[in-house]
């Protein structure tokens, strides 16, 4: 074979080896962002119309969950005095199957009892009051929000939420809160889930779980942090405030663990 030969095939095995196919780009998957049910969207005038009904109906009045145990009319059967008699509220709360109709009566009958005990007139429930309170928590929870002012259109100030409960030209107040769900002693360092076997929070590692609070607890908790806040305690303690209506909402802090936290809501109002 001669030179020119061989610098023949050479050329043709360099010519195959440049053709081979080039391995496919592997591209970045898209994010699949799932659609909220809650999410607000800009609307033309005429879904807008449709739009708000919706959130009347809906959102803006939306129900109480009802419960096995408490219900409006023992409102009238209760009083701030004797309501820690009451058994199923010295019961720990199970947050995967929380009853908001009492954990909303236990923060509202805990307030009113310091009004008392401070010489002043206990609050008189209003459902109403209960209504905006507790559809704030749940849009602050649902929205993740925490904030005197909604996300809502339309929801935006307590005057809105009052309005859209049916209570208007009053003198009104709201308090906010949010906190935990557990009976965790502000301060102490904790273990969490994933340090102990038992996948609880804990004060010691491995020790005994730190339990949840009960429903009088809970209230107690929340109610303590609003008396040591000298705006929340004034509101709580405005002689113009007559009524009041307390509403509560669980959720999980994902940025910690998924502890089992809340959103608390309190409304204050001169009118039912």
């Amino acid at each position: 074979m001669n030179r020119l030969q061989i610098l023949n095939i050479l050329f043709i095995i360099a010519t195959i080896a440049n053709c081979a196919t080039p391995p496919p780009k592997t591209e970045k998957p898209k994010e699949v962002v799932p659609e909220s049910k809650n999410k607000v969207t800009v609307t033309s005038s005429a879904e807008e119309k449709k739009e708000l009904a919706f959130l009347e109906s809906i959102v803006d009045g939306r129900n109480i969950p009802t419960s096995s145990q408490w219900t409006e009319d023992k409102y009238s059967e209760f009083t701030d005095q004797t309501f820690s008699t009451y058994a199923p509220a010295k019961e720990v709360i199970d947050f995967k199957n929380v009853d908001y109709p009492l954990l909303n009566a236990a923060l509202y009958y805990a307030t009113s009892r310091e009004r008392r005990k401070l010489g002043m007139k206990p609050f008189r429930y209003s459902p109403l009051c209960e209504q905006a309170a507790y559809a704030h928590a749940q849009d602050m929870v649902n929205l993740d929000f925490y904030s005197h002012t909604s996300k809502v259109k339309g929801k935006e100030t307590l005057k809105d939420r009052l309005d859209l409960v049916g209570i208007q030209n009053s003198l009104a107040g709201e308090n906010i809160i949010a906190s935990f769900g557990i009976d965790y002693k502000a301060g102490t360092p904790v273990y969490t889930p994933d340090q102990n076997l038992n996948k609880k929070f804990s004060y010691q590692r491995n020790g005994p779980p730190i339990g949840n609070h009960t429903y009088i607890g809970l209230a107690e908790s929340l109610l303590e942090a609003w008396m040591n806040s000298p705006p929340h305690r004034r509101n709580i303690l405005n002689p113009d405030f007559s009524y009041a209506g307390a509403g509560v909402y669980h959720y999980q802090d994902a940025k910690f663990h998924n502890i089992d936290k809340v959103k608390g809501v309190l409304v204050f109002s001169s009118k039912p």
